[in-house]
């Protein structure tokens, strides 16, 4: 009885996979255009892009690489979840759409304590992604880029609790 039970929970587990990979979320990769992604608005050294591209575009940018398991429900949902995530944080292909410019340095500017606290890129992101972590001298390059975005005028206000 015990084994039959069993046998039966695993057929609806694997009926319940099945149909789950029915349902699939949207995949989406909206058009690039080039005169509204960052490097339009900032100068990006070379160094910091290919770190940016490697380690942050799968989730920040409009150029997701979709890997063969973000075809497999559930993790098909996480995943997808995650980038639709990452893009309305920040999207380096879409800076346009950073209307306010302070607003813009600000998030640039963060970018430093993120990939420093080791955040970015997620560590389950990293697990499946061997290529991404950001090595120390790495972490320094995209710090001093980032950092230079920060307007000292706003730092002394945040430091004096203004």
């Amino acid at each position: 009885m015990n084994k039959f039970r069993l046998k039966r929970v695993l057929l609806g587990l694997l009926l319940l996979f099945i149909l789950a990979q029915v349902f699939q979320p949207r995949r989406t990769n909206p058009a690039v255009i080039e005169s509204r992604g960052l490097q339009a608005h900032a100068s990006v050294p070379a160094q910091v892009q290919a770190v940016l591209q490697r380690s942050c575009y799968d989730c920040h940018s409009s150029a997701t690489v979709w890997p063969w398991y973000s075809y497999v429900a559930p993790v098909s949902w996480l995943i997808t979840d995650d980038v639709n995530t990452g893009r309305s944080h920040i999207n380096f292909q879409d800076w346009e759409a950073q209307e306010n410019p302070k607003e813009a340095a600000e998030h640039l500017g963060l970018i430093c304590e993120e990939v420093r606290k080791q955040d970015m890129p997620p560590v389950q992101y990293r697990v499946m992604h061997r290529n991404s972590p950001l090595s120390p001298e790495e972490v320094q390059t995209v710090c001093s880029w980032s950092q230079s975005f920060i307007n000292p005028a706003d730092s002394d206000d945040k430091k004096s609790g203004q």
